[in-house]
Parts: C-alpha cells; sequence; structure tokens
C-alpha cells in the first residue's frame, strides 16, 4: 500500500504506466455516464477496473429485450432500470470503486438541470441527440469540463473529445532520443571528454571509455578540420563514422562500435521541436495564471536565458559499455548540470509567482518533473461542437480534401452519423428502427445525407448513397462486439484526459468496422491561435486497443 492508500499490489502493472500521482488523480476522479448501452457499460469498465474513484449512471428507461445485447444486463432484469442494473454488476468489478444510478432522463437533466453535471470530472455523453449535445457541449466548455460524446450504430463508432485545452507534460512519446547534448556540450562534459587521454590507455582502459566521450573527441577532431561545422551531407556523416571507428585499437571493442552506431547522436543539431517551441512562445507565457503555464513561462526565461536556447538537461543516461568509475563520473556530470538547470527554472518560478501576486503551490517535485519532460510538453487546443456543426466555421476543407484523396474514406462514416443525427432530431428516433419504415426512413436520410454535405459547404460534392442505406439497414443497433472496442478506447483517452499524460487524440475518431480500420480528424489551431490548420492522424489504422488492466 502506498502512502496516499492506493493499492501497489492491485495496481502494479498500471502504477508502471503513470505512477503514483497519475493513480492518485485517477482515484479523485467522479465519471457521469449520461445514458447507459453497451458501449457506456464497456467504457465505465475499463474505468472501473484500473481505479476511478466514484461513476454515476443517469438512464430513466427500463430493461427490455432489446437491451440483453449489454453483458452488463443480466437474464431476468425485465423491467427494472437499466442504470440500476448496470450499476450493481459494475460496483463489482472493484470494491475500491463506488458506483452511483441515477433514475433520470438524461436529456432532461441537460435541458432543465445541466449545473447538477458540474460535480463530475468527465461527462460521457453517449449516444445524445444533438440538440442535447450542442447545449450539454456549451456548458461542459464553459465549465472546463472534459467531454466526451460517444455513439455506436451497427458496424460504425464514433468518440468526439472536447474541452478548451488540455495540458500533457509527461507524453511520453515512443523511442524518445537521449538527450546528451554532444552537438552543444556544456562545459563541464566538454572539460571531462578533453581531459581523458586516450593515446596513454592500455586495451583494458582503451575498451572501457564511454562512447560519448569517444564521440565528443573525433567530433572535436572533425570541427577543428571543417572550420567549426558538424557533419552535414551524407558523405560526410559516413567519413565521420569511419573516423570514429578508425579509433578503435581492435576490430571489436564494443564502446567504439557503439560509438560508430551511435554517432549521428554527435552530428544531429540540436533544436526545440516545433510543438515545445510554440508553448514557449504562447502568449500565456506572459500572462500565465495556473500551475502548468507559470512553468512554462520559467521554462521560456530558462531558454532565453541560462539555457542559451537550450531546454533543460534531462540528467539521465542511457546504458552503455563503460567502466564502472567511468559511468559514476559521467552520470555524475550530467545529474549536477540537470540540477543546476531545475534551480535556475526554480528561481525564475519563485519570481513569476511573487511578481505575478499568485497563490499557486508549485513544488520541487513538480518543476523537476517539467524539467525533465521539457522536450515532451504537449497542449492540445480542441475545436468547440458549436463551432464544428456552425456551417461558417466548420471545417469543410478537411472533409473536402479527404474525399477528393479517397471518396471511400472514413470520413464518409462522419457525415453518415450526422446526417443520422439530423434524423433523429426530426423524427424521434434512428433510421430503421422500425422495419416497416425502412424504405421512407432510406428516402429521408438519402435527403438529409445531401442536406448534410451542403451544410458542411460541400454542395459540389456528389453524395453517395450507400453510406445512408447502410446506416438503416443498422436501424441503431448496437453490437457488443464493436461497443467493446469504442469502450475501450473512449475509456483510454478519458484516462488520458484525467491523469494528464500521453496525448489525447484531437479530436474526432471513426471505427470503420467494415474494414476493420479507424481515422482521428484533427482539427489543430496554432499555439498563438491567429489561424487554424487541419490534419488527419492515422489514416487508414488498423484497429488495435490495449487495456490499462484487464
Amino acid at each position: 500500500m502506498a502512502s496516499n492508500g492506493t493499492d501497489t499490489a492491485r495496481y502494479d502493472r498500471q502504477l508502471r504506466l503513470w505512477g503514483e500521482e497519475g493513480q492518485a488523480l485517477l482515484e479523485a476522479s467522479h465519471i457521469v455516464l449520461l445514458r447507459t448501452s453497451a458501449v457506456g457499460t464497456e467504457t465505465l469498465k475499463n474505468l472501473v477496473l484500473p481505479g476511478i474513484g466514484q461513476f454515476t449512471v443517469i438512464d430513466d428507461q427500463l430493461v427490455d429485450d432489446a437491451s440483453f445485447n449489454d453483458f452488463f444486463i443480466p437474464d431476468g432484469s425485465n423491467g427494472k432500470p437499466r442504470a440500476e442494473v448496470t450499476v450493481k454488476l459494475l460496483n463489482e468489478l472493484n470494491d475500491r470503486v463506488t458506483g452511483h444510478a441515477l433514475v433520470k432522463n438524461p436529456i432532461d437533466i441537460v435541458h432543465n438541470h445541466i449545473d447538477t453535471l458540474s460535480q463530475y470530472s468527465v461527462i460521457i455523453a453517449n449516444g445524445l441527440p444533438e440538440e442535447t449535445v450542442l447545449r450539454l457541449s456549451s456548458f461542459a466548455w464553459e465549465k472546463n469540463i472534459p467531454l466526451v460524446v460517444v455513439k455506436t450504430n451497427g458496424l460504425i463508432g464514433s468518440l468526439r473529445v472536447v474541452v478548451p485545452e488540455h495540458t500533457v507534460i509527461e507524453s511520453k512519446p515512443d523511442n524518445p532520443m537521449d538527450d546528451l547534448r554532444l552537438s552543444v556540450p556544456f562545459p563541464e562534459l566538454s572539460e571531462y571528454a578533453a581531459n581523458i587521454d586516450l593515446s596513454n590507455m592500455d586495451s583494458t582502459q582503451h575498451s572501457h571509455v564511454p562512447y560519448i566521450v569517444i564521440l565528443l573527441q573525433h567530433l572535436n577532431k572533425w570541427k577543428t578540420a571543417h572550420d567549426g561545422a558538424l557533419p552535414s551531407t551524407y558523405a560526410e556523416k559516413n567519413a565521420f563514422k569511419d573516423q570514429v571507428i578508425k579509433g578503435a585499437h581492435k576490430p571489436g571493442e564494443e564502446n567504439f562500435l557503439e560509438a560508430h552506431k551511435g554517432a549521428y547522436k554527435a552530428y544531429t543539431r540540436y533544436e526545440i521541436k516545433s510543438d515545445v517551441r510554440a508553448i514557449l512562445e504562447d502568449p500565456k507565457t506572459s500572462n500565465p495564471t495556473d500551475k502548468f503555464w507559470v512553468l512554462a513561462a520559467a521554462l521560456s526565461q530558462f531558454v532565453k536565458k541560462e539555457g542559451k536556447g537550450c531546454l533543460p538537461l534531462m540528467g539521465s543516461l542511457p546504458d552503455m559499455h563503460s567502466s564502472t568509475e567511468s559511468y559514476i563520473a559521467l552520470q555524475k556530470i550530467y545529474q549536477a548540470k540537470a540540477a543546476t538547470d531545475i534551480s535556475s527554472i526554480s528561481h525564475h518560478v519563485d519570481h513569476i509567482l511573487q511578481t505575478r501576486q499568485l497563490s499557486l503551490s508549485i513544488s520541487t517535485d513538480d518543476i523537476k518533473k517539467f524539467s525533465k519532460n521539457a522536450a515532451f510538453l504537449r497542449v492540445i487546443r480542441y475545436r468547440s461542437i458549436q463551432d464544428e456543426y456552425n456551417p461558417h466555421t466548420s471545417n469543410s476543407s478537411l472533409i473536402g480534401a479527404e474525399l477528393a484523396s479517397d471518396a471511400d474514406s472514413n470520413i464518409q462514416w462522419y457525415i453518415a452519423l450526422r446526417s443520422v443525427d439530423l434524423f433523429q432530431s426530426t423524427h424521434g428516433r434512428l433510421p430503421g428502427h422500425r422495419h416497416a419504415d425502412v424504405e421512407e426512413d432510406t428516402a429521408n436520410l438519402i435527403s438529409l445525407h445531401r442536406k448534410t454535405l451542403e451544410g458542411l459547404g460541400l454542395k459540389d460534392v456528389a453524395a453517395d448513397d450507400r453510406y445512408p442505406r447502410e446506416m438503416v439497414r443498422y436501424g441503431g443497433s448496437e453490437l457488443h462486439a464493436v461497443a467493446a472496442l469504442v469502450g475501450g478506447v473512449t475509456s483510454q483517452e478519458i484516462i488520458k484526459l484525467i491523469v494528464h499524460q500521453f496525448a489525447p487524440m484531437n479530436n474526432t475518431w471513426i471505427f470503420n468496422g467494415n474494414k476493420g480500420t479507424t481515422n482521428v480528424y484533427a482539427i489543430v489551431f496554432e499555439q498563438r491561435g491567429t489561424r487554424g490548420s487541419t490534419e488527419i492522424e492515422g489514416a487508414s489504422q488498423r484497429v488495435g486497443v490495449s487495456f490499462a488492466q484487464e
């Protein structure tokens, strides 16, 4: 048991992912699900297992025969409130989590008692009508409460994340490059490398010199011969590698092989990634009001002053072939520089808090974590659903460009789902729900599909009637296999939003069960907020879902 009460034995695997701080945030959260169904309970299942604090299900429907596609509704439940039935079984998954059932109409809650939703950490809107989602989105946006809109229809699923701004300190990218600063070495590192005389070492000593020292010495030699320039062309890089490997006393010296393999770390120019630089230049660093932006402002000052254009050093070393003595000596140099950088940022933080008269609590550990992860900071600014649904601000260029490049793009399903929303708003039900209405529903949905395209500013795009026909064929059905997958992805994104680790998707995710592919359609604004750009992430990705805890 951790000092904060976390069950370390139970949550061992996920603690390795997001640590005790992330787990504490998870355990302090209270999630609300508006309208239960298979995708709703599958989402909650994957939040209850890793240990959220509380969850509430708001639903006024009674269990009927159509409800039994949800594995959390057992036989013999007919006529009972769906909220109570599902909460009872979800509570059995984790005795450290408290579930609540509120047998009320979620649509009525949104339209008449919406302030009651301000108590929740994250709001999940599951298959709600368009006008309800718009009202809920406006409320959540104003209150800065993350809203996740999820829906499934037959073999199609969608997920929309809505929050004005989401900041991430620990984005934890795959395979990050080691922060060794070989192309811009700090004085203590340069001095240490220069004082090691490779020429007077015996073969044993020579074979245990850290490859960092080898690369620094050969890089200095190269720069002396090339007017201070780093290897830049393909030929120059190969020549540098040859120079390095020729320094070995004999073939097969492991440290020289490591130096040869890692030569790119020496000639790769140091630069701050564009998304991090955008954070440093963001207007919020001039007027910070919360912990993240105070730290970002302090980091920006550090880069301009003590860092001389560089971020604070991470201070960690990768494994390498070296004597213990040499490795520890090198490690101390890196750790000392990292500590100095942290101290400098700490002074900037204190100055900002004092001059701006902010009463924020920012600990030394907060500053250490921010400094260590400075190269991987993320700020995601989402697009509101109001902007998305407004013809004057909707991002029709993204949709048009995507359809022009691929007529069968998964964005067709986004348009089809929007058409279904319009049908539901008009008729109060989903198309194809009643067998007797299939032909009439098909004609109506095809018409609404074309109207949706026009509303998106795409009246010149030829409507593909196959998609509305397929949506009518689905009839609003919810397949549990699809619900389980969509619920798994939804729960992962909610965990990211709660723990502020890993970067959540931006902002609409589409699952196409016909082909087993997914897309994330992102509206990305420049950090300065001056003009927008669009991008499509994960185009035609095969489905792959990993759960926080099985």
